[in-house]
């Protein structure tokens, strides 16, 4: 599959250039915001930018399957399956901070082979692609190999979490941890993997939110699972684990599942 995941990555580099083109035409413009059914904002440019992907998948690939935040997914009994978030960080886009990102992810029988981090307001790239170590921007990248949590930077983009038992091992780490800082959307799994924070926890996540950090993370020396420490699939909880490290990633689960 080596020739053909080249061509991919090519590819999806490609709707990442296009991703960027649309998302900052829109950046820190008057736009108009509305709810969707579960309140989550949306705007045209988390729109356009998720049909112009689209548009160019059907076009090169009509036979793979796309799986988005904003429209219908399509043939996702396909080989090859495309994940989208056009904006993931859409409430940080609307304020004008610059921590969104456009989120690219590319399964092979529902296996993550390629994702991407594309950060444009930073102009920050992350690809990562299986068997091969994360980049940014063209050049390698790795976690910082915290193994304690006493020395680990821990962020979160919010303090939504489903079970008690979560938001407690979480509220247990935020005080063990050497520091913690709330806010930051994709681009902290970005930070993570190039050594700058150690820990990113999340939940309430959908599949479009976390399949393109997968090859970036492990790519980079990183570990992430749930919250139970299981892998991270199209049918998982929506919780989610990324550290530097397995040992600390072991850590982390037993102080949440304790």
């Amino acid at each position: 599959m080596k020739p053909k995941l080249d061509e991919f990555v090519k590819f999806a580099n490609s709707l990442a250039d296009n991703a960027s083109e649309t998302s900052m035409y829109y950046f820190r413009k008057k736009i108009n915001i509305e709810n969707k059914d579960d309140e989550s904002p949306v705007t045209i440019a988390d729109k356009k930018t998720e049909k112009i992907i689209r548009d160019q998948i059907r076009k090169t690939y009509p036979n793979h399957g796309i799986l988005g935040e904003e429209y219908e997914n399509e043939n996702l009994d396909s080989e090859f399956i495309w994940v989208i978030d056009p904006i993931d960080g859409t409430r940080s886009y609307i304020a004008g901070h610059k921590d969104f990102g456009n989120l690219i992810s590319l399964l092979h029988n529902n296996k993550p082979v390629i994702g991407i981090i594309n950060c444009p307001a930073h102009d920050e790239r992350w690809i990562g692609i299986e068997n091969t170590k994360t980049t940014c921007n063209g050049k390698e990248v790795k976690t910082s190999g915290i193994k304690k949590i006493e020395n680990s930077y821990l962020f979160t983009s919010g303090i939504y979490f489903h079970e008690p038992v979560f938001r407690n091992g979480f509220e247990i780490l935020k005080e063990k941890s050497k520091y913690f800082r709330l806010g930051g959307d994709c681009y902290m799994y970005g930070m993570l993997s190039s050594g700058f924070i150690d820990i990113v926890i999340e939940d309430t996540l959908k599949a479009h939110d976390y399949m393109a950090l997968i090859n970036v993370v492990e790519g980079s020396g990183g570990k992430i699972t749930d919250k139970y420490g299981k892998p991270i699939t199209l049918q998982s909880d929506g919780s989610l684990i990324a550290s530097s490290s397995i040992e600390l990633q072991d850590e982390i689960i037993k102080i949440i599942n304790n």
